[in-house]
This record gives C-alpha cells, structure tokens and sequence, in this order.
C-alpha cells in the first residue's frame, strides 16, 4: 500500500497516461464518515479489513494507497475500456461491500463510504476533505 505523496504520484502519472492513450481510468475512495456526514479518521481494525479487501478485489494492475492519510484509502483502477468502465466499478462496490457487512461492524460498516469517481471528480472530494479538516 502506498503513502500518500506515493499514490497522489501514481494518480497522476496515470491521469497523464490517460490523456496520451485516450484510455480512461476510475478512482475508488473508501473512507468513513461520522453523524454529520464528514470524513473522519478511520479505525486501524476497518484500515485492515479495507486494505485486504482492496487486495482481493481490484486487478494486480491497480494502485492501492492512501488518498489522504489515515482517512481516506485510494485505488486508481487503471485502463479501463470505455464500455466496461461502469460494469467494473459496479462490480468492484459490490465485492466491497459484501466484504465489507462480513468483516466490519455494523456500526463500523454503515459509516464506511464507497465512490469510484473520474479524475475530474476529485476537485469535489479534495474540496470536502479541506472542509473536514
């Protein structure tokens, strides 16, 4: 798993990557979010149980790390054809989540959020995560 500077490198070589190739790619966020809908820290026991999920989900040729350290776990689901893009993040979240309700509390388990986003999308998370801090 990869440290924050690490994987924000790794997004970005791939968003360059998907210009020059005209391939896109989907980025996963997992996080957790407290009663006011912001994101908080997440557990060390959900980081484990996240992470393994991750690595038993997503294709040796994604990018696992932190998007934002100790509160938020990235995955850049790279190269994905046009016409599979929402099939494959709709069957990643699935996978996830079915993980997720068997291994997680479900305390622990309502407030974890899944969103497989566009690069362009991630202007709106780094927003929200400047708000929560």
């Amino acid at each position: 798993m990869y440290n924050e500077e690490a994987f924000r490198y790794l997004l970005a070589s791939e968003s360059k990557r998907s210009v020059r190739s005209r391939y896109s790619f989907s980025t996963l966020l997992i996080y957790s979010i407290d009663k006011q809908g912001l994101i908080v820290h997440m557990d060390r026991d959900v980081v484990d149980t996240v992470v393994e999920a991750l690595f038993r989900t997503v294709r040796e040729t994604d990018y696992i790390g932190w998007y934002l350290e100790g509160r938020i776990v990235g995955g850049v689901l790279t190269v994905l054809g046009q016409d599979s893009e929402v099939e494959v993040s709709a069957r990643i979240q699935e996978r996830l989540m079915e993980i997720f309700r068997a291994e997680v509390s479900a305390e622990k388990n309502g407030r974890l959020q899944i969103r497989i986003c566009q690069h362009h999308e991630l202007e709106r998370i780094n927003y929200e995560r400047e708000s929560s801090q």
